[in-house]
């Protein structure tokens, strides 16, 4: 059991290139380092939300490579060895075993949250409360907590997870978990949004100090010997090399497909907090402040008969004319225009620049 000071330790996975926010995102320079939210970036602001309920020795930042420097340079609170940079994406089971296993290393015992970078969580207080409180329950059950998000729109772009109904003296905002549900189709989605039984997946998850271990050994035995000498080395001279030798032929899984998905039993917490993925540009907007006669975005818009539309240009001057639910991204080198419901297309166009070897905008 894990001691009980009402701390467990947090896993921020911080890897991704949030290709869903380019031109602004790029590769030396992500979503999770850019400050979409606030005069701070997303990792900045995990960081702050967890940090004061364990502590900075206890957050581990899983990254790549080449984002070790900037994402340390952002973290200046975080010990040297808890920025840890994948040598090569191998997709998030890898990070996920790499950052639990050397957790529970630092922290034996404890708990562990493993949590992306870049969500928007403005509710940092609550979020506090109730990531403590599914520390406590992981920690007393010997299982895992995962965070459900109350669906407020039939969303299709996200994964869901199907609930039961509380438990006989259990908290009212922890149910039992019945499965994890693949990305829905319009109709379907309109059914989760109004039987009650249907949450979304956060990808936040808070395992007991024994339960990850377990079902990684189970799922994906094959990750887990290959990491294992790499875990094993942290902290030492012979880290380096040996999370580099762990990498070369390490299998590409998915923790979501290869664990989650997988698991005999598990609880969900229902969010009391606001939550957002900020998974394309439209997400974005919906957040962003209110641009009159336009949409929403940030930069000097002049809009003329115009509505609903997502601008992001703090440079220049954009003037909209009769054009409605358009993208519009603007950061000098490269202009991004496309109508809002195509955002997600996005990552086609980073395609065609990579088959053009167009690194200066990668």
């Amino acid at each position: 059991m894990a001691d009980r000071d009402g701390r467990g330790c947090c896993v921020i996975m911080a890897g991704g290139r949030g290709t869903r926010f380019w031109p602004l995102s790029r590769r030396q320079r992500p979503k999770q380092l850019l400050p979409l939210a606030s005069d701070r970036s997303l990792l900045r602001e995990t960081f702050e939300r967890v940090a004061p309920l364990v502590g900075p020795q206890r957050v581990l930042v899983i990254t790549s490579g080449d984002l070790a420097a900037p994402t340390a340079a952002e973290l200046p609170e975080l010990p040297a060895a808890n920025v840890i940079a994948e040598p090569v994406g191998r997709n998030t089971a890898p990070c996920a075993v790499l950052g639990m296993g050397i957790a529970a290393r630092l922290a034996p015992g404890q708990p562990v949250a493993l949590l992306p970078a870049d969500h928007l969580i403005p509710d940092d207080g609550v979020f506090r409360e109730q990531l403590a409180a599914a520390f406590a329950r992981a920690d007393e059950a010997g299982g895992v907590v995962t965070f459900g998000i109350p669906p407020t729109r039939p969303e299709t772009g996200y994964g869901y997870l199907e609930v039961g109904p509380p438990a006989e003296h259990a908290p009212d905002d922890l149910r039992p978990g019945v499965a994890f549900v693949e990305k829905p189709d319009r109709a379907r989605a309109e059914q989760y949004l109004l039987d009650g039984c249907h949450l979304w997946n956060s990808g936040i998850f808070v395992w007991s100090a024994g339960a990850f271990a377990r079902a990684v050994v189970t799922h994906i035995p094959d990750v887990v010997e290959r990491l294992a000498p790499a875990i094993a080395a942290h902290g030492t001279a012979g880290f380096p090399a040996a999370l580099e030798s762990a990498y070369e032929d390490c299998p590409a899984e998915s923790i979501d497909y290869a664990v989650m998905e997988k698991l005999p039993s598990f609880e969900v917490m229902e969010a009391r907090y606001g939550w957002s993925d900020l998974g394309s540009w439209s997400a974005w907007g919906d957040l962003a402040p209110e641009l009159p006669d336009a949409g929403r975005g940030m930069g000097q818009v002049v809009g003329l008969d115009s509505a609903d539309n997502v601008v992001h240009a703090p440079d220049k001057l954009v003037a909209l004319i009769g054009v409605r639910d358009l993208v519009v991204v603007d950061t000098g080198d490269a202009l991004l225009i496309c109508p809002r419901s195509s955002d997600q297309k996005v990552k086609e166009v980073l395609a065609r620049l990579e088959a053009d070897r167009r690194e200066d905008l990668l």
